[in-house]
């Protein structure tokens, strides 16, 4: 435990990361949600010149946020850290916060099924620190195999997806380029179901011309009509996200989205990406059990995603 040190500040010059950091929390994409305002901390290892955990809040008005605005940020480390040290790094980060004013701090952490073992010890240590729970979402998950998608899903959307295939509809990949014609219909097909979008387009837009190799532009076709459409992001090189996606509604009985994640499936199949992470489930703060339950039906698991809070007292 002596060769492990904590540091506030810019990431230590000469040192590398031991583990690999999610896209949203990479310095360029922290510095899409805001120029300025960050404050990192790391937990790093001073023999082998490395950085093993690390978070980083945008403070404003007394509020110390991790993220500011993307899906989530928190606690990140490696295999490496002991216990007891990530452990201390929470109270290191916390100590350090207090000294810039900080009257509150927000953690929103990534679906635990990304690192099962890292995230039960971090959620659990947050609780032992008084952190308390205020927002819990429930995502789901699908665990990629060999297997194909069809030999994973519920009998009744087997059905949906032959069906499909039946009447022509196709998977397509589809260009960058064609980037406003997907946030379009994704964002009328929500707007249909009474629903709307967290990015402009334009914020979007520059997110993707900022990390190209990362998104993933994907649609359902009938006789050349867009059914169903995904944007979706590599937020680790073994995670794809479904960021956005919809359908038109019009073709509910199809249930195109069927075949929308079977083509990302296979995608990852393809990529050797071993977790296809649908998203969360939830409206206002509460499960959307339709929406849950059609995920699980294509062979998804549960996978839950919290945001911690904690006062701090003077």
């Amino acid at each position: 435990m002596k060769d492990f040190s904590f540091h506030a500040g810019t990431l230590p010059f000469g040192y590398r990361y031991g583990f690999e950091s999610a896209l949203f929390n990479l310095r360029e994409h922290l510095l899409l949600q805001a120029k300025q305002g960050w404050h990192s901390f790391y937990i790093v290892h001073q023999k082998d010149f490395s950085i093993e955990a690390c978070i980083h809040f945008h403070i404003i008005d007394g509020v110390a946020r991790s993220p500011l605005n993307s899906p989530f940020g928190a606690i990140e480390c490696s295999a490496n850290v002991p216990p007891i040290v990530l452990f201390q790094f929470v109270a290191y980060f916390e100590s350090r916060l207090k000294e810039l004013d900080v009257k509150r701090i927000i953690i929103k952490q990534a679906p635990v099924a990304y690192d099962q073992q890292k995230s039960s010890l971090v959620q659990t240590f947050l609780w032992n620190q008084n952190y308390r729970v205020t927002v819990a979402e429930v995502g789901a998950v699908i665990a990629v195999s060999d297997a194909a998608f069809d030999a994973k899903i519920h009998a009744w959307e087997k059905r949906k997806l032959r069906q499909a295939q039946a009447l022509g509809i196709i998977f397509q990949h589809i260009s960058a380029d064609r980037l406003e014609e997907v946030y379009t219909f994704i964002l009328k097909c929500r707007q249909e179901k009474g629903y709307s979008l967290s990015m402009s387009l334009s914020s979007l837009a520059e997110t993707i011309q900022s990390f190209p190799d990362h998104f993933l532009l994907v649609g359902a076709f009938l006789q050349n009509e867009m059914v169903a459409a995904s944007i979706s992001i590599r937020v680790r090189k073994n995670v794809l996200y479904n960021f956005y996606s919809s359908h038109a509604v019009a073709y509910d009985s199809l249930s195109p989205v069927v075949s929308l994640v079977e083509g990302l499936y296979q995608y990852c199949q393809g990529k050797s990406i071993e977790l296809l992470d649908l998203g969360t489930s939830a409206q206002n703060g509460q499960p959307n059990f339709g929406l849950l339950d059609f995920k699980l039906r294509l062979g998804a698991e549960p996978a839950s995603k919290l945001t911690f809070e904690k006062e701090l007292l003077s």
